[in-house]
């Protein structure tokens, strides 16, 4: 029996684009980190220092590494490089790119990159409305046998699915935007009518349906706030919030109150539910009263029964959540419902 078989090398390779909003008021010695994304079969991750990183340089220079995130025993060799998106021409300029040479990863090494990434003089020019976009690109050579036919090793690859990345590629770029979207006097947004008409039934209706609206290549949205409609078009076209509200922290609770308002407005409803998540994760005495009052105007049955749980957990901190502001707000909104949820946490407490 002849049999026969031969090596080659291929290249996997992957691309992700990591936008840092609000770069421009980022202070302190903090460290952002990228969604994952996947290259040959690794979780990867990008780590941003946007004021150095404090072990190895000063903060004259942004940090950048590229981490494997789950590193086994095995060393992986790795190509890669990061570079900044032009804001000028945010579809093909890129500035700054750094290439590395050939880096063995391994959960002993596990994070390569560059501590003197870019001056903070350098990055003025590369920040669009205070906005960042750093652009990692992965490749990962790996040695693949080809063997006769029939084999069950047999097969083609096919990288991972990447729609949300090239409709976020639209939005940044504005390639063949159609639809200016003008908040207040000043700000504007250029969208493409078909992606917001197919994410938001109430956008369909707007642009697609019999309003004036449908014959106009720009209208006008009141009583939004441009910050929230902009985390809510990141959304629309990446289906998934930004890297910026990960965290919890003040800021971002209010962001999701109000985002979740937006959602309510324009029927998307998995995003409302991605609010009410993040919502439900901030609970505290002073916070649960204001959350309360939001789920009762906006029908949120799940942040209410999240906020229901909350009370009974402890029943010494419920005569403080009562005394507190957002329950008086709460009261005064909603008295049959803050009636009707008192009695509800007693009797849980009772049981």
């Amino acid at each position: 029996m002849v049999t026969k078989s031969s090596s080659a090398v291929v290249i996997h390779a992957g691309e992700h684009l990591f936008k840092v909003i609000g770069h421009s008021t980022i202070t302190g010695k903090i460290t952002l980190t990228s969604d994952t994304f996947r290259v040959a079969d690794h979780d990867w991750a990008i780590l941003y220092y946007p004021n150095g990183d404090a072990r190895v340089v000063d903060d004259q220079f942004s940090s950048i590494f590229l981490k494997l995130v789950n590193a086994g025993e095995d060393e992986i060799t790795v190509c890669y490089s990061f570079c900044l998106q032009d804001p000028a021409a945010p579809a093909t300029g890129e500035k700054h790119i750094y290439q590395s040479g050939s880096q063995k990863f391994s959960s002993t090494n596990s994070a390569w990159g560059r501590s003197n990434f870019v001056s903070k003089a350098d990055l003025s020019g590369c920040l669009d409305d205070g906005c960042l976009v750093i652009k990692c690109t992965v490749e990962v050579p790996r040695l693949m046998d080809d063997r006769q036919e029939g084999d069950d090793n047999d097969g083609v690859i096919v990288p991972p699915a990447d729609l949300s990345k090239d409709l976020a590629n639209l939005l940044d770029s504005g390639l063949k935007a159609d639809l200016t979207v003008k908040i207040g006097w000043f700000k504007r947004f250029k969208v493409h009518a078909c992606v917001l008409a197919a994410r938001s039934p109430v956008f369909r209706a707007q642009l697609c349906g019999a309003m004036m609206e449908s014959r106009e290549s720009s209208i006008r949205i009141e009583d939004v706030d441009a910050k929230v409609f902009e985390i809510l078009l990141h959304y629309v076209y990446n289906d998934r919030l930004p890297e910026s509200m990960d965290e919890t922290t003040e800021e971002t609770t209010n962001m999701a109150q109000h985002l979740l308002i937006a959602a309510d407005r324009y029927a998307m409803e998995r995003l409302k539910l991605i609010c009410e998540s993040r919502l439900s994760k901030a609970l505290d005495i002073n916070t649960v009263g204001f959350t309360l009052d939001l789920a009762e105007q906006y029908h949120c049955q799940q942040l209410k029964d999240c906020c229901l749980r909350y009370m009974t957990r402890n029943s010494k901190r419920l005569q403080e959540i009562i005394n507190s502001e957002g329950f008086a707000q709460l009261t005064r909104n909603h008295p049959q419902a803050a009636f009707d949820i008192l009695g509800q946490v007693i009797a849980l407490l009772a049981t």
